[in-house]
């Protein structure tokens, strides 16, 4: 017998990149309970190499916290998009940083307590720069990086993104594995 079994799913709200339901569960040993799961369309994530070593970051404000914070440009896959495509597109949207050859480095499950987020997080080295196209309701600022700086500030707790902080060491480790 399964330990948890969902019995119903009913949809409480549709947003756009975002859907919350409540799931009736039920449990081995009898019990039920009601629990709150968000679907999500799914990210993709760029660590974007410069000629110099440096990586590509950028700062903007996020709602769940409250503030700006250091990321890697990241973005939602949109349907029928892959996330490698998805990756390469918000790179050059966020920062006009364009690439040839995105290599896959890992993906993450940010928070599946509750969400089914999912976030490919890929590398690659930048090869040149064009136009940026910030969405709308996009304020972005565009900062370099070497990974010593990147790997200290994630241990000061200045970089506190989960998604960056797994590319950033990700990152780290291809490097070292190619030396």
């Amino acid at each position: 017998m399964e330990k948890v079994k969902r019995q119903e799913r009913t949809l409480v709200c549709k947003g756009t990149w975002i859907s919350l339901y409540r799931d009736k569960m039920s449990f081995a040993n009898g019990n039920t309970a009601d629990w709150d799961f968000i679907h999500h369309n799914g990210a993709a994530a760029m660590v974007a190499e410069e000629e110099d070593g440096r990586i590509v970051m950028i700062r903007q404000w996020r709602p769940g916290s409250e503030g700006e914070i250091l990321e890697l440009p990241a973005g939602g896959i949109n349907p029928g998009e892959e996330p490698k495509t998805a990756a390469v597109r918000e790179l050059r949207e966020e920062t006009g940083a364009l690439c040839e050859k995105a290599e896959p480095l890992l993906a993450v499950l940010p928070s599946p307590a509750y969400n089914d987020e999912k976030v490919s997080i890929f590398y690659c080295k930048v090869t040149g720069y064009t136009n940026i196209e910030f969405d709308e309701n996009e304020y972005i600022t565009i900062e370099r990086f070497s990974l010593e700086e990147l790997t200290g500030m994630v241990m000061e707790g200045k970089i506190s993104d989960s998604k960056t902080i797994a590319g950033i060491f990700a990152y780290q480790e291809l490097k070292r594995k190619q030396q």
